[in-house]
């Protein structure tokens, strides 16, 4: 499909995906800022995406399976081996990822087949907190390996759920900080899938000031999206 972003112009390409049967093969990104150069092509061994590359950043992501299941992935830059995340299942479901050799893991909850909660820890002290609430319609983003690595690799596990997310809060449990993220998302709809997203974001500005601080900033993004095929 091709998605577009609404938020710098009208209407611009941010991303096209290509995609051979139900594999999806290469993520083509036409963000104007080079730090979002994240265009990704994607492996396959034994019907299973077994690497993500992004050629533009030198940059691999490593599957390792257990069985059938993601319970590995090795993250590679510039032929070195900088960070390796384990997974924990509870039948189906992830409920926790490892950063191996370092003190930080993520927790996941689940109500029915989304994903409620999230939790990221250093040294077993929780530091950020996100909360999710869904639509009943099917996620686009949802349903083969290669699109739950995908979801992993960006740190953006919520796409691991069975549908839309229509409220995301995030809250920075930093002591000093004090700040906090929360989106909400309405969407259109073509044969149960979503072909716009509106997303709505308000950001909790650091509280330095008693008095004098600017606490809130919103913005509104639109995201188009586009069932093609190649």
């Amino acid at each position: 499909w091709n998605e577009y972003n609404s938020e710098y112009q009208d209407k611009e390409l941010r991303e096209r995906w290509h995609w051979d049967g139900d594999k999806l093969y290469s993520i083509e990104n036409y963000s104007q800022f080079i730090y979002d150069d994240l265009s990704l092509n994607f492996t396959y061994e034994n019907g299973m995406v077994s690497e993500i590359t992004a050629p533009a950043i030198d940059e691999k992501m490593v599957c390792y399976y257990d069985n059938d299941k993601i319970s590995r992935i090795e993250f590679v830059s510039e032929d070195k081996l900088s960070e390796v995340w384990e997974l924990v299942y509870s039948g189906n479901k992830i409920i926790r990822i490892n950063k191996v050799d370092l003190p930080e893991y993520f927790t996941i909850t689940w109500n029915g087949n989304n994903i409620s909660m999230i939790k990221c820890f250093e040294s077993d002290v929780c530091i950020i907190e996100m909360s999710y609430t869904y639509d009943n319609k099917n996620n686009p983003y949802h349903g083969s390996d290669a699109l739950l690595a995908l979801a992993i690799i960006k740190a953006d596990f919520a796409l691991m759920s069975s549908n839309n997310m229509t409220s995301e809060r995030i809250t920075d449990l930093f002591p000093i900080l004090n700040t906090g993220d929360y989106y909400t998302y309405t969407y259109q709809y073509n044969n149960n899938y979503p072909t716009l997203k509106t997303q709505i974001e308000e950001v909790i500005l650091p509280h330095f000031d008693p008095v004098e601080y600017l606490s809130k900033i919103v913005t509104e993004k639109r995201y188009y999206i586009n069932y093609l095929e190649d």
